[in-house]
């Protein structure tokens, strides 16, 4: 732990020291509050700690067990975990699950990544929203912002650490992420929440909720979201203002008492203004003395091999020649022969700024049908089917994708005997695309291309010819957990799939836990985990950088191919885990773990590569129940890679979070967060940034009155008034500023 931990952590201790005297004080008041009034306040700071660790989880066996029993690494957020901390989604309070990273870049993207299995800006863990599949497959990408729920809406996060392939398949090879909402009984009546940031970031929602007949239950909600234009380290405008709106629906009946019916859909549409601005895409002024790196692009010999780099404080800029590259009798066109560029570009440094300002389209639609029951041998059984349509285009380049999707699950599991349960299902995927194959540059201005000698404009940006227009995937699971004794049991599956882009896998695993007594468990496993590399990722070819050459004021392409063969990322992991409950009020869980993986795809565009990579790591978490009105969470994760026999540098190693809740009278609560991000690399296709570790914490008051109305005002980083974080994907260069923050969030229910 660096020295820059302690302080902040010993202030937290002292700090809440003081708290907890004055909370104990101030306990004595609240004998004015009236039952209801003491129940509701005790579940929105969730201190019935029993509950907690008897919370049912489905994702780790395929049946419910409750938390305390899972022999895997589970933690669960709950909408108070959201609200009481100050998140806006639900994906800022991955920030409190050890092990996991979550970083921003620019466009409010945000990307999260699970025990150091990270690279090429993709998700590598499965992402379930009631029970359907989140995963970009063409990115291989969340969408975090138009993937979030309604914070009324929300039953829970079920976080499994470590692979669940022998249940869930292909991509849950870091872990799943299990989201849950709620039956439409649960959410009768109406509810309006807003969030206002300093920033111009502004969230608002509305969810209501009626009854058809007694078996009948129907809700439907709305959801607008506006962001604001960030700033990149340099000082330029990230260009990264937009918008999002939802809206969804679920209808949920009760058929007879054994047998339930579901409907539900939505859609999601977001825009955000994207800019291929050169200024920020191919240097970052990492050092503000003139220094020099390798360039990618061009040839190593001595002329344009190299890129000086030069910061003035606010812009950086490209002093370099590329005559060597230039055929003789080539003619070199006058810039005054650019007329086709967006208006009013300008230059920065002597690199012309490139401006393409528009909307970048995004919409999804769902719809979901589920049928679920049990028979008399208690069989408990569920039927559901999905249909999704997604499009996208990339507003400055002109590329698109459009996905149509059909998925039917069946899920069953029963107890067999005195000492199995057996857990079983099968499913299949059809999958289509509409790709733009070609996109080509918007900007028709001549660009030297060295492989032909001539100057062009008809250079394509992406190619997508070989990528398949559909796939299909069938899969199938079976999986029994033995109770070899009263303590000791034994779970073993594996997961059975056919898909057109990977052939077939089996993916095998097997748990064990021991109950020592009712507050000790100790428990293992063993899984095998694939994950298919996306469609960008096995059939991009990319043309997408322009060097500019200002002594000779010409544009000269660059051409990659993406790596077509690349095989599917195999994992085979091995995992130890402790948890204890030594008292009422505290849980404490430990978890250790070894990856071996191969053809692991870290690199990004324009070239992708497969590494072998290992992996050891750990995490410490517990839940603390100081008092009635004190609840203290925390962890620690440390994680270490080495990537084809060195260490990888682009995921922290050390991580750890301290959160706070402490009533400081009837409906008063004050919250405190620390996060703590140890220092990383961030890789790029034009150089690599270097990320310093910083601490960063947050302070919040929430006020609940009794007529249903919840007011938080937030602060955020307080500590920093800017750090850095992630960039946009690799091909940025530059990342963006991640500011201190205010906001002000109000929740009325009626």
């Amino acid at each position: 732990m660096k020295k820059s931990l302690i302080i902040p952590l010993l202030y937290t201790c002292i700090a809440h020291a003081c708290l907890f005297q004055q909370a104990n004080a101030d306990s004595n008041k609240s004998s004015s509050l009236s039952p209801f009034e003491k129940a509701e306040l005790k579940r929105l700071l969730n201190l019935d700690f029993r509950d907690l660790a008897s919370i049912p989880i489905r994702g780790v066996l395929g049946y419910e067990q409750e938390h305390w029993r899972n022999p895997a690494s589970v933690q669960v957020i709950r909408p108070e975990d959201i609200s009481l901390n100050g998140h806006v989604l639900m994906v800022d309070s991955f920030r409190n699950v050890a092990g996991m990273y979550v970083t921003r870049g620019v466009e409010y993207d945000d990307f999260v990544t699970m025990r150091n299995f990270s690279g090429s800006a993709t998700e590598k863990f499965l992402t379930m929203v009631d029970g359907r599949e989140v995963l970009q497959r063409m990115g291989g990408t969340i969408n975090w912002t138009t993937e979030d729920v309604p914070l009324a809406i929300l039953d829970r996060v079920e976080i499994i650490r470590g692979p669940g392939a022998s249940i869930w398949g292909t991509n849950a090879v870091s872990g799943v992420v299990n989201v849950v909402t709620k039956h439409a009984a649960s959410t009768q009546g109406n509810s309006v929440r807003t969030v206002i940031e300093d920033d111009g970031t502004f969230l608002g929602e509305y969810v209501h909720g009626g009854l058809i007949s007694d078996d009948s239950f129907y809700r439907v909600w709305v959801r607008g979201q506006e962001y604001s234009e960030g700033e990149l380290m340099s000082g330029l405008p990230a260009r990264d203002d937009g918008y999002a709106r939802k809206a969804g629906f679920r209808f949920d009946k009760a058929l007879t008492p054994d047998l339930a019916f579901t409907f539900a859909g939505g859609f999601a549409t977001r825009r955000v203004d994207h800019v291929l601005d050169l200024t920020s895409r191919l240097l970052y002024p990492t050092d503000p003395n003139y220094t020099a790196f390798p360039n990618p692009f061009l040839p190593a010999d001595g002329n344009g091999g190299l890129l000086p780099i030069a910061s003035n404080g606010e812009f950086p800029f490209i002093p370099v020649s590329l005559t060597p590259l230039l055929p003789a009798g080539v003619p070199v066109p006058p810039l005054t022969s650019y007329s086709t560029w967006p208006t009013a570009n300008g230059t920065i440094g002597g690199i012309p700024r490139i401006d393409n300002y528009e909307k970048m389209p995004q919409d999804g639609s769902h719809l979901r049908a589920k049928l679920s029951g049990i028979t008399d041998n208690d069989l408990e059984w569920s039927l559901a089917a999905y249909a999704e349509l997604y499009d996208t285009t990339l507003g400055h380049i002109g590329h698109s994708w459009a996905r149509e999707e059909f998925d039917l699950d069946f899920k069953a599991n029963k107890p067999v005997g005195d000492s199995h349960h057996l857990a079983f299902g099968f499913a299949f995927r059809h999958m289509s695309f509409d790709v733009n194959d070609v996109a080509t540059d918007p900007w028709t201005f001549p660009t030297f291309d060295p492989s032909t000698g001539t100057f062009r404009t008809d250079i394509p940006i992406l190619d997508y010819g070989d990528s398949p227009t559909q796939f299909d995937r069938f899969t199938g699971f079976v999986q029994d957990s033995i109770d070899l004794t009263d303590k000791l049991v034994l779970s073993v599956g594996a997961k059975f799939e056919d898909s057109d882009l990977s052939g077939s896998t089996v993916q095998p695993g097997a748990r064990f836990s021991y109950s020592f007594d009712d507050r000790n468990i100790f428990w293992g496993a063993y899984s095998r985990a694939y994950r298919q590399p996306s469609l960008v990722e096995r059939y991009t070819k990319v043309s997408y950088a322009r060097i500019w050459d200002p002594l000779n004021s010409l544009w000269v392409n660059t051409a990659f191919e993406s790596a077509s063969d690349l095989d599917d990322e195999r994992m085979d992991a091995y995992e130890l885990g402790w948890r204890a409950r030594p008292s009422e009020d505290l849980l404490i869980e430990l978890s250790l773990y070894h990856y071996d993986t191969k053809d692991a795809i870290f690199s990004g565009p324009p070239q992708y590569e497969p590494n072998d990579v290992k992996t050891t790591g750990g995490e410490i978490t517990f839940d603390y129940r100081a008092s009635q009105a004190w609840r203290l969470q925390g962890g620690y994760s440390y994680s270490r890679g080495e990537k084809d026999g060195e260490r990888q540098t682009d995921f922290p190693e050390s991580m750890a979070n301290l959160s706070s809740q402490v009533s400081l009278r009837d409906n008063l609560i004050f919250s405190q967060s620390f996060y703590y991000t140890d220092d990383r690399v961030i890789p790029s296709a034009y150089n690599d940034i270097s990320v310093e570790d910083y601490l960063r914490l947050d302070l919040g008051l929430t006020w609940r009155t009794s007529n249903n109305w919840e007011i938080g005002l937030f602060g955020r980083d307080l500590l920093d008034p800017e750090h850095i974080e992630n960039m946009y994907n690799d091909l940025d260069v530059e990342p963006a500023k991640i500011k201190r923050t205010f906001l002000l969030s109000v929740t009325k229910k009626f």
